[in-house]
Formats: C-alpha cells, structure tokens, sequence
C-alpha cells in the first residue's frame, strides 16, 4: 500500500512538474509576442516632424563668403531667443532681434578689423555683470544690457588675444560661471573669466581645421571635471590638482585627402542612455563628410565606433556627401531617445582638387539637412530622414526653441554661398503645430 502510494505522489509529481513547465513556456512565449508587438506598435508611432523654412535674413550685409557665428540666446532679456552673427567683408557683427519667426530686425552691435578672419563665436558672460556678450575672434562685444529698451545701442568692443575655428562657454574650473574654451587647430586653450581672462594652455602643437564645437566638451572619466575632446583625443581635466591636462586615445576615423585636413563638429552625450557619455561627431570642411557615434565602454579606457549611414540619394541627384559643417543631439521628435542632426555646407570651392585633396562637395551634389532618428535600442540604431534637399545650405547651426512651443528647431547660416544669396536661417520644428 505504501508502495502504491509512492507511486501516486510520484506521478503527480511529474505531472505537477510538468503542469509548471507549459505554463512557464507558455509565458515566456506570450512575453516575447508581447515585446515584438510593443516593438512593432512603438515603430509604427515615430514621429517624423516636418519643417518650416524662414528667412531671418535673405540678404546678409556684404556680398563675400564668410559669416561668424552663430551666437543663439536671448540677448535682449525678454525672455525669447535673438542670434548673433558676424560679417567678414564687413568687419562688423550684427545681432537680430525676433519679432515673430519670419519677421527680425537687424542692429548693429559694432566694428574691430579682426573680424575679417572670425568664424567661432559664443555667447558668454565675459564680464560677469549678468548680460550675455558676444565673443568673436580677437574680440568681444559688451552687452550694453538695455537692448530691450534701446535696441540700436551699439556694443563696447574690447580687444582680445584669443579666438579661432571653435569657441565655447564651458564651466572649466567647475566654480559655476563659464569660461571660455577655444581651439584654432594648433593650439587648445582655455581662459578663466573669473581670473582677468588668464589663459591655460590644455595642449599645443596640432594641425587639425577644427574639433571642439559645438559641444566637445563633458564628463568623459566620469568625475566632476568638464572633460574636452580634439579628433582622436580626449583630454581629461585635472581639476584642481597641479598636474596638467593628460591626453588619452579615442578611435577617430579620419578622412583621406579631406579638403581642409582633420576636422570635426563634435558633441559628448551619453547616446545610447547607458549612464556613461559617448562622442558624437561629423567631419566637416571636406566633401565625403560622414557622421559616427562612438561608444564610452568605461571612463573613456574603451571605445566601440559606430559609423550612421549616409543619407539616401533623391533619384536624379548626384551621389556622395559634402561638409556636415553642422551638428546637433537632441530629442528633435520627443520619444524619449535622442536623436542625431546633420547638415551640408553650401561651398563651391573645388581648387583644393588641383593637390589632389577632395572638394568641399562633389559637384552638383544638392545639400541636405538630415536628422538621424533613434530606435532607442541598447545599441541604439539610426534611421537617416532628409528634413531638407539644396539651398539653403548649413553651417554651424544651432538648436533652440524658438517660438517657445516646447520643441527644438535649428538656426543656421551661410559661409559660402553657391547660389549667390548670403542668409541666414529659421527651421522650424512643426512636431507641435501652429
């Protein structure tokens, strides 16, 4: 009998077990429907915004290539966005004044010989008096702070010895108030507003175009330091110790035979939402530009690059890529993964050929605004979508909210025009409609 009775709780045991099993199987199955179906669902809802195009202005003053800038910040105190831009055949900078997103007023903000060879420009409190100045190459222009009631009031230009390809305002030292951080391709330096503008060196002796801007500059090694980037080099911030900026390797794909040699646009964001900051970067000044996203696999020691496929070609068009001269992150259609902008330079120039250097674009290439939306996977992947096909072109743009609806849009200007025109430009995101 006890026998018996083994054998009966030892079949239902085994059916017990078994019972568990196809309930078990048959969750995990369902969790997997489920997921792919979610997955399915979450693709089918991307948002892909369009765009508006306004001119801020359609004709710049002069008629020669070479606009500084952009500065994008509210300069006026009234609570909305103005832009800054310079003029170099005119060897004045100019600020606008939003009055609606296709109406701005230009004023003067003053004249300095310098600014015949500015391109960087940024917006920083130079003199820690709580209005935004403007700074340009060799120059900096003094915030009168009664723009709001006096809009023509012309700015107090004040000499400086710094400027270059890249400027920013970076919190170097970490005391709270920005700095001033500029790289002109040889030279990466930064200057302490908080201390009479003394400049420390952070490294010398490169021959890049460019690397540092938009947004080349965050927390690398992951301690409260702001570290900088140049291509190929990171380097981190000391702190407060007396030892100097130590340079450490990152796998920088450079550009054979690039128009201008090595230079980037660059932005340090954590991408892929791991907690740990990656690099996002485009080459520019070169045709053939591409746009890579690089992985932080922990406090910059280790690397994984991912290159983002080039935009799709519009049939007729001619094939290839120009200068991403502009570079942006951002959650431009706000599903909570960020995604990547780019956009083409307008720039005929293609006598760099004649020393076997690529042109500044392949010719007859139409340029493009594109933004790579995310799929916020955990190695995230980037679906390429052109906002934007010919004039006007890009260059150093700007992201912001413009009209305050709570999306971000993109300002951006000429250097070098290829269709005669020199402007300067509103995109604006239609994702929450007017």
């Amino acid at each position: 009998m006890s026998r018996q009775v083994s054998v009966l709780n030892s079949n239902h045991y085994l059916v017990s077990m078994r019972t568990k099993y196809f309930f078990l199987l048959k969750g995990i199955l369902l969790l997997a429907l489920y997921l792919q179906a979610s997955s399915f669902l979450s693709a089918q809802e991307i948002s892909y915004p369009d765009w508006t195009h306004f001119y801020i202005d359609a004709a710049l003053p002069g008629a020669s290539w070479g606009t500084g800038g952009i500065v994008f910040t509210d300069l006026d105190g009234d609570g909305d966005l103005d832009v800054a831009i310079s003029r170099r055949d005119m060897t004045s900078a100019y600020w606008y004044e939003r009055m609606s997103d296709s109406v701005w007023t230009q004023h003067l903000m003053g004249s300095g010989q310098s600014l015949d060879n500015t391109l960087g420009m940024t917006a920083i409190d130079m003199d820690q008096d709580g209005w935004v100045d403007v700074m340009c190459n060799g120059i900096w222009f003094r915030n009168p702070g009664c723009l709001a009631e006096k809009p023509d009031a012309l700015w107090e230009a004040h000499l400086i010895d710094a400027g270059g390809h890249d400027e920013a305002a970076v919190d170097i030292d970490g005391n709270g108030v920005d700095d001033l951080l500029v790289y002109d391709g040889s030279k990466l330096a930064w200057y302490n507003t908080s201390d009479s503008m003394r400049e420390t060196v952070i490294s010398s002796g490169h021959r890049d175009h460019g690397g540092t801007t938009p947004r080349g500059f965050g927390y690398i090694n992951r301690d409260r330091y702001i570290d900088v980037i140049i291509p190929g080099i990171w380097f981190a911030n000391p702190g407060k110790s007396s030892e100097g900026w130590k340079a450490n390797a990152w796998p920088f794909k450079s550009m054979p035979k690039a128009s201008y040699g090595r230079s980037i646009r660059s932005w340090i964001v954590d991408i892929d939402g791991d907690g740990k900051n990656d690099i996002v970067y485009s080459h520019c000044d070169t045709g053939g530009s591409r746009v890579y996203w690089v992985k932080n696999k922990g406090k910059g020691k280790k690397w994984e690059s991912y290159q983002l496929a080039d935009p799709p070609t519009a049939s007729g068009d001619v094939e290839g890529t120009g200068s991403f001269h502009s570079l942006g992150v951002a959650d431009f259609n706000q599903d909570g993964h960020l995604d990547i902008f780019a956009g083409e330079q307008e720039d005929p120039d293609t006598y760099m050929e004649r020393d076997g250097l690529k042109a500044m674009k392949p010719r007859g290439l139409k340029e493009r605004g594109v933004i790579w939306y995310s799929d916020g996977g955990k190695t995230p992947k980037f679906e390429p979508y052109v906002i934007h096909i010919d004039n006007p072109g890009w260059h150093d743009a700007q992201l912001g909210d413009v009209d305050g609806d709570g999306d971000l849009d993109i300002v951006t200007k000429i250097w070098h025009s290829d269709g005669g025109d020199y402007h300067l430009d509103l995109w604006r995101n239609e994702l929450i409609s007017h």
